[in-house]
């Protein structure tokens, strides 16, 4: 079975692919060609930008049977800013791969769509809660859900995990405009001061990189087509909790560290807590809990800052 991931050099997609690869399937990546890194190289892989149809040209008779669509804008802050940017990768970038998983004959797309999609809600979230996005991000990426839908008429499958707060080992730490425990870990590793945009109290629901690939792995089954799921632990994190946790892992002692807030950004959501219990019923749940994710990416982090 050959498959294609979107994103694939990145943090998801490539430990996607590495999993992927230990269970024998062919595996191609697709990618911005400065997101590729010597252990890529492996892979098959196709240097891509999205946002034009024309950049497909490159995979011309090239055939999957699955596509993993994971490339994307993900920070809610710089759709904010640039949500030309936000629309082009997110929303005409979803549907240049949905015209290409047609053309190119692929059975399925699986997509990684986003907790942003809810928008602010309280308590948990099912699949079947109304979705109201408050940031272009969220919007963007509900778009995106309803062109991958839209391509079953034409008999490409496909399977929606919206995911929520994915942190772990492989995450970009140079990156300080996404992934709430990156920059965090980031600052504390490099600074003695955190800076926080928006409320100690907001909360979120953090799931660890394997449990996710573990979930997205699922979209293989024909059980999952047609189907959503939520992807995340059910288990709500306050902003301030994680910044203790985290320092809770530094040498340094804790009143060395100053934790400042520095306002917050539109668009930015006070909680999110994952209903987990749609995936559950296929036998998944996440297995990694936040101590011991913290843990194993704390000691990734030393190494790559």
């Amino acid at each position: 079975m050959k498959i294609l991931i979107t994103g694939g050099a990145g943090f998801i997609g490539t430990a996607l692919a590495r999993k992927l690869t230990d269970l024998a399937y062919e595996v191609s990546l697709l990618d911005l060609p400065q997101r590729f890194k010597p252990y890529h190289k492996e892979y098959e892989c196709y240097e891509v930008d999205i946002r034009e149809a024309a950049n497909f040209g490159i995979l011309h008779h090239k055939s999957f049977s699955h596509i993993f669509h994971l490339a994307a804008q993900t920070s809610g802050a710089i759709s904010q800013e640039n949500p030309t940017l936000d629309v082009d990768t997110n929303v005409k970038g979803t549907l240049n791969v949905c015209n290409f998983a047609r053309a190119c004959g692929a059975r399925k797309i699986i997509f990684s769509s986003s907790m942003a999609t809810y928008g602010n809600q309280e308590g948990e979230i099912s699949e079947s809660t109304p979705l109201a996005p408050l940031s272009n991000y969220g919007v963007s990426k509900l778009c995106g859900e309803a062109y991958i839908k839209s391509f079953g008429q034409f008999g490409v499958k496909w399977s929606i995990f919206r995911l929520f707060n994915v942190y772990g080992a492989g995450q970009d730490m140079h990156n300080l405009r996404q992934g709430m425990a990156s920059i965090f870990m980031t600052q504390a590793l490099t600074s003695d001061c955190l800076r926080v945009t928006g409320s100690l109290q907001r909360y979120r629901d953090f799931v660890y990189v394997d449990d996710v690939v573990q979930a997205l792995l699922l979209g293989l089954k024909s059980q999952t087509d047609s189907q959503i799921y939520n992807v995340g632990s059910a288990k709500p994190t306050r902003v301030g909790e994680l910044i203790e946790c985290i320092l809770s892992l530094c040498p340094k002692p804790r009143e060395s560290f100053e934790v400042r807030n520095v306002g917050g950004h539109e668009g930015d959501t006070f909680g999110s807590l994952a209903d987990i219990a749609k995936l559950q019923s296929l036998g998944w749940s996440p297995k990694v809990s936040l101590t011991e994710g913290l843990s194993k990416m704390y000691a990734y982090a030393k190494d790559v800052l």
